[in-house]
């Protein structure tokens, strides 16, 4: 029970010589608490979120699969418990609704289902893409940067998962949050950001403005206000900033900082989700060139 938050089955306290009317006598006198269907914990350790959902899966049969956010979740892809646990049990399972649970009925296939911190989980690319089309099309792009950027996952693996999940609700936000995360983050972010500074009539500004920098040479600037000498940078996704890029950005803004240039960094997650405190943060350094 210790390796598994405490937690046992009644099959697996049977199969290790502990009989029904046994695990009813320590039920009886606290040593143990039911704390699912057909579940029992030694009341030594701590009901935690993790044990919750443990119970939960635990509850519902050895063919039982956490799967979607909250797999996400319990691999330590996101940082909140999802409100409801989504575990999967096969097509032509009988199983009673838990409080807190949702069942999907859905027979996962050994090659996406594995065994993590002793618990029947998806593998990693299908629960990043289970997880995108639960979260939607700005926390589901989060959760693949985050999933990218610590190498659990690459874009080549989660097309493959994709392409097993055909069929399935979700597609179109999956094709686009996959062409976003092979380099389209970066346009669509500039696309967004050019729209954000017109419908905030902010003017002055320039799209793609090549110029010549002292001791670095020619730059293209993705949005410039040229009589101000500020800049915005536009990014797409972190996980495509490797060592050489981050070395070659740091000397184009060395030579532009040489140059008199404000810049002004924003990334496709803040256009997308704050783009008020990018506006914010541009109008005051505006404000103080001009």
């Amino acid at each position: 029970m210790s390796d598994q938050d405490g937690l046992a089955t009644l099959e697996q306290a049977r199969d290790h010589g502990v009989s029904r009317e046994a695990v009813q006598r320590r039920v009886a006198a606290k040593e143990w608490l039911r704390v699912a269907p057909r579940v029992v914990q030694d009341a030594s350790h701590q009901l935690t979120p993790h044990a919750l959902v443990r119970a939960a899966v635990l509850s519902l049969g050895d063919d039982a699969v956490l799967v979607g956010d909250s797999a996400a979740w319990w691999y330590g892809l996101l940082e909140q418990r999802p409100r409801r646990v989504a575990v999967a049990v096969g097509r032509t399972a009988r199983r009673r609704a838990r409080p807190g649970v949702d069942l999907v009925l859905r027979d996962v296939p050994a090659r996406d289902r594995t065994r993590h911190r002793r618990l029947a989980v998806t593998t990693l690319a299908p629960t990043v893409l289970d997880a995108a089309v639960t979260l939607g099309l700005i926390e589901g792009a989060k959760l693949l940067d985050t999933a990218l950027q610590r190498r659990k996952v690459t874009v080549e693996g989660l097309r493959a998962a994709r392409t097993r999940r055909s069929g399935r609700p979700g597609a179109q936000l999956l094709a686009q949050l996959l062409t976003l995360a092979e380099g389209g983050a970066v346009s669509e972010a500039e696309r967004r950001t050019h729209a954000q500074l017109r419908a905030a009539a902010i003017v002055g500004w320039v799209a793609n403005l090549p110029v010549d920098l002292p001791g670095f040479g020619r730059a293209v600037l993705d949005v410039a206000f040229p009589e101000l000498k500020v800049l915005v940078e536009v990014d797409g996704w972190a996980y495509h900033r490797d060592l050489k890029a981050f070395l070659r950005d740091a000397a184009r803004q060395n030579a532009l900082a040489a140059a008199g240039w404000i810049v002004v960094r924003t990334n496709w997650h803040e256009v997308t989700g704050t783009p008020e405190m990018f506006l914010a943060h541009l109008r005051q350094v505006l404000a103080t060139r001009s």
